[in-house]
């Protein structure tokens, strides 16, 4: 039971709700949204998308989920909600028409008449920003497998078959395809109008996919080349420009784009609504009404080159609609009373927000109280200022109801400045429907388990609906004349693997060992003794006066139940309070501890406050150095059984926080040092904090913790080479004078992309780090120390799951269930591991990516290390879905970044005072 776990998640890394097993952790920034409104762009604007929210079920899980590839990905409205362009066909992400291809025939007027067929003019001139873009599609695989002949399975465990959720490619496309960068002038924001502009010109182009960006087909056409199109909603002229980028071939990486293009075409057929991208069904919705709340559930598809050729892989995703605006949210902020700005700062910040008029999702970054509808911003289109109000009646018919209301601002990211997309968006809070769950409610027990009966769905269930979902392909005319016309087919049935289940681990404390039972030992550990205790000596104990009489029975539960298991606890020193204000806390905590040391700071809270916890931590963690706990008062009540289940837990916390083992696993015996290393974003304040764990002992049971705030939001640490030198020293002071022979490296919250720079910068940082220490301590009287390093890239956020069909029915695998096959890539040195059981939903498979290696171990090695250190968390008696090392960095992280932002006191940095 941390500190932390009452508190909810880091509000800079929230999700709303996808899936059974995904996390409220991360919050991604939209990757395509509106640049308006200043000199150029209106609101509605399309530069920028996006992003995709998720509801927590697992408080580890963080989805990331697997890269998507396909220059479709980039859709992102409602196919309804196209704009006043039409045509007979169904919009989609992206867009395919047959039809005998025609030669194009020069016309000497830049618009057709009305009623008449497209004009040609020949004159663009090839490549352009669409050839650089075909260069990094090609370039996106990113190789991590040592060699091409290099044997990544394993070979210690019990063999058993699984199932998994994607279906064989029976056959694929074997045409030659011609790529084309599409550009309008004027700029066309919106995709469903840009295929509907095209679409017109099918006779010309033949048969085609276009993505909104990039057209492929198999009919050459004359470069330069442009087709003329009449706008409806304006009657103005819109030129298309078509520049020839690329030739794919069916062996070339790209082709794995044209047929992601093609299935989101199959998909648009199926009457479900895109959103972002990906599809949902509005017919299959689930209402909850007794909390204002409907679930709608969709589908995360995606076809990529796996071990043994191409795979289509099927998630079945939700996603949480509310019912309430921001200007809701805002109206009730300021009913509460108090400062009105302040507080929609406090509620409002990070969050994110979906428009009515688009369907797009955009993160609120501020908001701007000088400005209202009735302000004005340049509309480019027309060349002069508009006010909103007069905006979105004009292009949506909508009325504002609310004129001197606020506007929220949604800044861009890196990537959109780098784009060149550097200005703000201001939306209108009446407009922006609230996404996601709000604090709040992620506190209410009962919606939280309404919510997650409808998206905690069981393997049967899953199985079934992947079924129900390849029948609806197979049943349906339009898809199978779509598919059969580009070679495309899919198998019925989804895919059967080899696994492996690792022998189950050994728990071991003192004087007793036993295996592990499904990933739990909760009640084993009641009846033994630590492995390692350590002393409590003096301790101080801070509680409301009126809480004194609940307070003591606990303090006696938790000297018994540490008896037990060897860890004696005092009577502490107590000293109650006559109010429990943040600041009655902070004026004790320091007037006690001027005057004597204590070993622990044990703190009672009413009820759970953010701003007082934050400050007993930042005043117990950065100013005086002593661990501390905190606990609120429901946590005082209740049954006995249920309140010495919560002792034991705290005891156990207490304990370990002052450098105590409650219990060991065995791990190879070697002098290595595991690290762990995860990052937290905040949204509020655009900072990061990179957190960095490493073992110091042989049993990886003890670690080494140092913390940077990075002040620019990254992700990759620019401080790595520091926090390794850091952890080399502390390791080389404990273990008499030697270093580590080799180092480990589990790595959370990188995507596929940031590989690259990852070793550019984390391990050529790390070889740095290792090359001082080898010098400053003159190690082996050379002075050179190159332990060999492997560096493991951890992925919860994955849309891979797996199926035991052993019994009647699908079911999960079971704790320690390896897949080094068939659904991996060919192109990594990768695993699956299954390190958790759980009793509601499907279970979340992790994904590890060894992007460097040079420790000469064998796979199997590494799949054994890694299930075994997800046993060596001791905030939890049980197996998480990562190893303990990432898991104490992300504790790390989110105290830091959530409830301090400073740097903690050095002498905290051998003890896990975050837990």
């Amino acid at each position: 039971m941390s500190d932390q776990d009452s508190r909810g998640r880091a509000r800079g890394r929230s999700r709303g709700l996808r899936g059974d097993s995904a996390s409220d952790d991360s919050v991604r920034r939209p990757r395509e949204h509106g640049t308006a409104p200043y000199t150029t762009q209106p609101p509605h604007h399309a530069g920028r998308a996006g992003s995709r929210e998720q509801i927590p079920e697992e408080p580890e899980q963080r989805p990331s989920s697997q890269p998507r590839s396909g220059s479709g990905g980039r859709a992102s409205s409602f196919a309804r909600e196209a704009p006043q362009e039409r045509s007979g066909v169904p919009y989609g992400r992206a867009s395919f028409h047959g039809g005998s291809a025609a030669q194009p025939q020069a016309s000497t007027s830049r618009a057709a008449a009305p009623g008449a067929g497209p004009s040609i003019r020949e004159g663009a001139s090839v490549g352009g920003r669409g050839a650089s873009r075909f260069r990094e599609q090609r370039e996106s695989v990113i190789v991590t497998r040592p060699s091409a002949d290099f044997e990544k399975l394993g070979r210690i465990g019990q063999h058993v078959t699984l199932t998994s959720n994607y279906f064989e490619l029976t056959k694929r496309p074997d045409m030659h395809l011609l790529q084309y960068r599409v550009d309008f002038t004027p700029d066309v924001d919106h995709i469903g109008a840009r295929k509907a502009l095209i679409r017109v010109h099918e006779a010309i182009l033949g048969k085609y996919l276009f993505d909104g960006t990039l057209l492929y087909n198999i009919t050459r056409l004359p470069q330069p080349l442009e087709l003329f199109s009449k706008r409806l909603s304006d009657n103005s002229d819109v030129v298309i420009s078509f520049r020839l980028v690329g030739e794919i071939q069916k062996e070339d990486s790209t082709y794995t784009t044209v047929m992601n293009i093609i299935l989101r075409r199959c998909l648009g057929m199926l009457n479900l609504t895109l959103w972002r991208r990906d599809y949902y069904d509005p017919a299959a919705a689930t209402e909850i009404p007794q909390h204002f709340l409907n679930v709608w559930p969709g589908y995360v598809t995606t076809i990529r080159h796996h071990e043994e050729g191409f795979l289509l892989g099927v998630e079945i995703i939700h996603r949480v609609l509310r019912r309430d605006t921001a200007l809701d949210m805002m109206n009730k902020i300021r009913q509460a009373g108090g400062d009105f700005q302040a507080m929609c700062s406090a509620e409002m910040l990070g969050k994110v927000v979906m428009t009515h008029y688009n369907k797009r999702t955009y993160r609120i970054d501020d908001l701007d109280y000088t400005k209202n509808p009735q302000s004005t911003f340049h509309l480019r289109k027309e060349d002069r200022d508009i006010s909103y109000l007069e905006y979105y009646k004009k292009r949506y018919n909508i009325d504002v109801r609310h004129p001197t209301q606020p506007l929220l601002v949604s800044r861009p990211t890196r990537r959109d400045t780098n784009r060149g997309d550097d200005q703000p968006i201001y939306l209108i809070p009446e407009l922006c429907g609230m996404t996601g769950l709000t604090d709040d409610q992620k506190k209410n027990f009962g919606l939280m388990k309404d919510v997650g009966n409808v998206t905690r769905v069981t393997p049967d269930k899953r199985v079934e609906s992947l079924m129900k979902f390849r029948r609806r392909l197979a049943e349906n005319p339009d898809i199978q004349k779509e598919l059969n016309s580009w070679g495309l087919d899919f198998a019925a049935n989804i895919v059967r693997l080899d696994a492996r289940i690792i022998p189950p681990q050994t728990i071991q404390q003192g004087g007793n060992s036993f295996p592990t039972q499904e990933g739990d030992w909760s009640r084993n550990i009641q009846r033994s003794r630590m492995c390692v205790s350590v002393e409590l000596r003096d301790w101080i104990l801070f509680t409301p006066a009126l809480m004194s009489h609940e307070v003591q029975p606990f303090v006696e539960l938790i000297q018994n139940v540490g008896r037990k298991q060897g860890f004696d606890v005092p009577d502490p020193r107590v000293v109650q309070m006559q109010a429990d204000r943040t600041s009655n806390y902070v004026d004790a905590i320091r007037s006690e501890c001027s005057r004597r040391e204590f070993s622990l700071i044990f703190c009672v809270l009413r009820s759970s406050r953010a701003d007082t916890y934050s400050s007993i931590k930042k005043l117990t963690c950065t100013e005086f150095g002593i661990p501390s706990q905190v606990i609120t008062g429901r946590n005082l009540k209740g049954a006995q059984g249920k309140l010495m289940s919560i002792a034991t837990k705290v005891m156990i916390q207490i304990a370990s926080k002052l450098g105590a083992e409650p219990w060991r696993v065995l791990v190879p015996s070697t002098k290595w040092m595991v690290v762990g290393y995860d990052t937290y974003h905040d949204a509020r304040q655009r900072k990061a904090v990179g957190a960095f764990v490493a073992s110091i002992n042989q049993e990886f049971s003890r670690y080494y913790s140092s913390v940077k705030i990075h002040e620019n939001n990254e992700e990759i640490s620019p401080s790595f080479k520091d926090h390794l030198f850091g952890a080399l020293k502390a390791f080389y002071i404990v273990n008499e004078k030697t270093l580590p022979g080799a180092i480990i490296v589990y790595r959370d919250g990188v995507g596929a992309g940031d590989i690259p720079r990852l070793k550019e910068t984390e391990i050529a940082a790390l070889k740095e780090a290792c090359s001082d220490a080898g010098t400053r301590t003159n190690y082996m009287g050379s002075g050179l120390y190159n332990p060999p390093v492997a560096f493991i890239v951890v992925s919860k956020r994955i849309n891979t799951r797996f199926f035991n069909m052993d019994g009647r029915q699908p079911s999960n695998p079971v704790c320690g269930t390896v897949v080094d096959n068939k659904v991996t890539l060919q192109e990594r040195f990768d695993f699956f591991l299954v390190s958790q059981k759980v009793t509601q939903g499907t279970v979340s498979p992790t994904s590890y990516n060894i992007v460097e290696d040079q420790t000469g171990i064998t796979p199997d090695i590494h799949q054994r290390l890694a299930y075994a250190l997800t046993h060596l968390y001791y905030n939890w008696p049980g197996t998480l879905r990562i190893p303990a090392p990432i898991q104490y960095a992300h504790k790390l992280a989110y105290l830091v970044g959530e409830s301090i932002m400073q740097q903690p006191h050095d002498s905290l940095s051998k003890l896990p005072y975050y837990l």
